[in-house]
């Protein structure tokens, strides 16, 4: 398990012990799982959703429900000149640090009030493989993850160490300072 982010232990048991898992009710709780289930209502692999109407039909909603509300920006750029790091959306811990973010000249100089970045994929597209059928997005969405962490760990100046990575079925969490990067 070394080099993991989670242990098995912990997410069995472990996080049974945390407060906020312990301050769930089971109804608060029912009330999410119905919420997530309306959001993913209707779609299966036979859906064709591209990558904007998966963030407004799948993510956005999926962040509304985890409380994250609209304490995030959309297409930040890492980048100073190119638009060739741009994450689709750098998140923030709460609606000050956004305040704060809006304040900043430069879109890199955001990265210094954000807490996590998420990058969003087409419904059901693999995440560890490459596409040549993307035209504008042909490389492998995890490496793309990686390249991005380590831009916004500098943009940031160590402030933004998370990442998340989904095509709206799967989702992934990338913390920078891992032990192995295949991991």
């Amino acid at each position: 398990m070394q080099g993991q982010l989670f242990t098995q232990d912990f997410l069995t048991r472990g996080v049974t012990e945390t407060p906020p898992y312990q301050a769930l009710t089971d109804s608060a709780f029912a009330v999410f799982r119905q919420a997530l289930q309306s959001v993913f209502s209707g779609l299966d692999s036979a859906s064709t959703i591209n990558e904007a109407q998966t963030e407004q039909v799948i993510i956005e909603k999926v962040l509304a429900q985890l409380g994250w509300g609209d304490d995030y920006l959309p297409q930040v750029n890492l980048s100073g000149k190119r638009r060739e790091d741009v994450p689709d959306v750098l998140l923030f811990p709460n609606s000050q640090s956004k305040a704060a973010a809006l304040t900043e000249a430069k879109d890199d100089r955001r990265y210094r009030h954000g807490l996590a970045i998420l990058e969003a994929k087409r419904w059901l597209r693999p995440l560890d493989r490459g596409d040549s059928t993307e035209a504008f997005d042909p490389d492998a969405p995890s490496s793309q993850m990686l390249r991005y962490l380590s831009r916004a760990d500098v943009a940031s100046d160590r402030a933004v160490k998370w990442g998340l990575l989904t095509n709206g079925a799967v989702w992934r969490l990338y913390w920078q300072d891992a032990r192995s990067r295949a991991e």
